[in-house]
This record gives structure tokens, C-alpha cells and sequence, in this order.
């Protein structure tokens, strides 16, 4: 395993020890996340996800880990309802991504 698979370390980002929820952006809409269901493939780093409902009725979910388009300098891949995924996304285009999905910005 090379360092680039291994995405282990976001896992406190998306189960940090001292909240209920990841610590993303929007929290508030997050109503689920944790580790991805995919699970811990061929011994390969952590696998996460946080899935968004917003009032709009948009749905966003956010992955990260080694099976997804995710780097360390860019460990999100995001899928907004209807679009093709947005992946290799830093903490930025997230939050860009997301503001966007819920109307904050145009």
C-alpha cells in the first residue's frame, strides 16, 4: 500500500470523537455519514461518507477513500443530485459545491 491509498486519516473529519456528525461544512444537513459501506477494501486506508438532504429538496453526498476520486490534497468526491460527480475536491470546492446545492450562492 503507497501512501496515496491510504485516506485513513480522514476519519476525523467524517467520525470525529467529540460530535455526532462529520465536521463538514452545512452540518446541520448531514443525515447520515460515518464509514462508507464499501468497507475496508483489500486492506486499503478508511472509506467515509456524508450524505446531505437540504430544505430545497437537493441531496449531496460527499466520499472519500482510495476506491473514490480522492487524493490527499484533495479528498472529496461529491455528487449533487443530477450531476456527474465532482471528484478530487478541496475543503474549498467543497464548500463551494455545497453552498451552491443549497442556494447560498449562484
Amino acid at each position: 500500500m503507497s501512501w496515496h491509498d491510504d485516506m485513513g486519516y480522514m476519519g476525523a473529519v467524517f467520525m470525529p470523537i467529540d460530535r455526532d456528525k462529520p465536521a463538514l461544512p452545512y452540518d446541520e444537513f448531514i443525515v447520515a455519514g460515518g464509514l462508507h459501506p464499501i468497507g475496508d477494501v483489500k486492506g486499503r486506508g478508511g472509506h467515509f461518507y456524508a450524505r446531505y438532504e437540504f430544505p430545497n429538496g437537493t441531496n449531496v453526498s460527499v466520499i472519500c477513500g482510495s476506491m473514490f476520486y480522492s487524493r490527499i490534497d484533495a479528498p472529496y468526491e461529491v455528487r449533487v443530485d443530477g450531476e456527474e460527480p465532482h471528484g478530487y475536491q478541496t475543503d474549498e470546492d467543497l464548500m463551494i459545491l455545497l453552498a451552491k446545492a443549497i442556494g447560498d450562492l449562484k
